[in-house]
């Protein structure tokens, strides 16, 4: 003997049902929703919803009542309802959708509330989810709030700049801007997230901006943003707890030794930055370059290894852009190198190590920075002599160019970018740590001395 499945049974039993409804046969009770009835059959109701399985299995006046009068729903709606049923298959859209749910909540039909709930989350956009959010809240549709949640968090940006956000009410612009997941290049955003929100109805909000602006971390904030935006906000100069928050951060910026006194949340980095720290190369346990790479993400806490480079290598210049790693220069042990290598990263996947084009000129120990969508390398050492020479890189491609020298060839030397000009910082140039400053401007292609720094470094 043996027991056999079909799998056209219990389909067949539904449509051969849904037959007898529409005919009226065998019907033992009538629904009457706005005064529509729609007959149906008690064991069917009851099979698929526990709200009709009390109804007709308990003391309730409706057990054995011809006709039961239900509230708080269309007769359209429980005519998708029943057709669910009937068929398990439910008809969901955006205009149905927000009577739908609370319906299926209200007679117990799970199935029609996942499958609203799986709707929602498919239509998740920046100018709705926090709506979506509530309403699922609302419904206790916790994967679908939890899925909002995590949208709202994830496109932060974009949200705020939507009216959803602007008609949120105090508690909830907290809730959401104290949170350490939302995803932001910088604190900027949610700095003008909170002043736009006040703006737009000022005379009831602007008492809410000091408990508001405590959950903005400004000492992550750039000084020039904190001088040149913050500081002419003319809600932050009239509010003295402002000023203290502002203060505050100043302060982290300007007394960088008292920065360990001063850890609390609004110095702790968003967990939703998508930010990692690669550590390259470098010297091994024998004092041989080696090709290992690791990172480490604030989130966790935690190092794990990516992908080795192709070749060994030790005082490499790296710089990140546009989610690419590059490697550049060094020495391998033998010599120094004018090779690169790069590394398409993002946080889903580990990526791959592969060769661009070699600079013009062998680097070890040379400065290397970005500007706009170029890579910069200056000065370093080939194993003969330091350089003066600075070339540019172009990803799009896959090229070098030589542009204008140094007034000193230097190795070690710092370079970086402020206020869209180079500026290379100390060095050695083979007889001495130097201090001073020089400063490269794309536009004329010329380098120019600059104030000394008041120390010699290298490194």
């Amino acid at each position: 003997p043996k027991d056999i499945m079909t799998n056209s049974h219990a389909k067949s039993i539904l449509n051969a049902m849904n037959a007898l409804r529409k005919s009226n046969t065998l019907c033992d009770v009538t629904l009457r929703v706005e005064h529509k009835d729609f007959p149906a059959h008690r064991i069917v109701l009851a099979a698929c919803s526990d709200y009709f399985c009390a109804m007709f299995t308990s003391e309730l006046s409706e057990k054995d009542k011809p006709y039961v009068d239900i509230q708080g729903l269309t007769a359209s709606t429980m005519e998708i309802l029943l057709d669910f049923v009937y068929t398990e298959t439910v008809h969901v859209t955006v205009e149905n959708v927000q009577e739908l749910l609370p319906a299926a909540c209200l007679l117990q039909l799970k199935g029609v509330k996942q499958a609203c709930c799986e709707f929602l989350e498919s239509q998740l956009d920046p100018s709705n989810c926090l709506g979506i959010r509530d309403f699922a809240e609302t419904h206790n549709c916790v994967d679908l709030m939890q899925a909002a949640e995590v949208f709202s968090q994830k496109h932060f940006p974009e949200v705020v700049q939507h009216e959803e956000f602007i008609l949120l009410n105090q508690e909830e612009v907290e809730k959401l801007i104290k949170c350490d997941e939302i995803q932001v290049d910088s604190e900027e955003p949610v700095f003008e997230a909170v002043i736009n929100w006040v703006k737009h109805s000022k005379k009831e909000r602007e008492a809410s901006l000091p408990e508001l602006l405590q959950y903005v971390r400004m000492p992550l904030l750039t000084p020039r943003y904190i001088t040149d935006v913050i500081d002419t906000e003319p809600f932050i100069r009239c509010s003295l707890q402002c000023r203290d928050l502002v203060d505050e951060a100043k302060k982290f910026h300007l007394r960088p030794e008292l920065r360990s006194q001063m850890q609390g949340p609004r110095t702790r980095a968003r967990l939703g930055a998508n930010e990692v720290l690669l550590v390259i190369g470098g010297f091994g346990s024998q004092q041989s370059p080696i090709d290992v790479v690791e990172k480490y993400d604030p989130k966790t806490q935690e190092w794990s290894f990516l992908p080795s480079i192709s070749r060994k290598r030790r005082y490499v210049a790296t710089v990140s852009l546009h989610d690419r790693i590059y490697v550049i220069g060094g020495y391998d042990g033998r010599s120094r190198l004018s090779s690169v290598e790069c590394l398409d990263y993002t946080s889903d996947e580990d990526g791959i190590w592969y060769s661009v084009a070699p600079m013009n000129v062998r680097r070890g120990l040379a400065g290397a920075t970005t500007l706009g969508d170029m890579i910069y390398v200056s000065g370093g050492f080939d194993g003969s002599r330091r350089h003066t020479s600075m070339e540019r890189y172009d990803p799009n491609i896959d090229q070098w160019s030589m542009l204008g020298d140094m007034q000193t060839a230097r190795e070690g030397a710092g370079l970086v970018v402020a206020n869209g000009v180079i500026y290379c910082l100390g060095g050695y140039d083979g007889l001495n740590i130097l201090n001073s400053v020089e400063r490269y401007d794309p536009h004329t292609g010329h380098w120019t001395n600059v104030t000394p720094m008041a120390t010699k470094r290298s490194g």
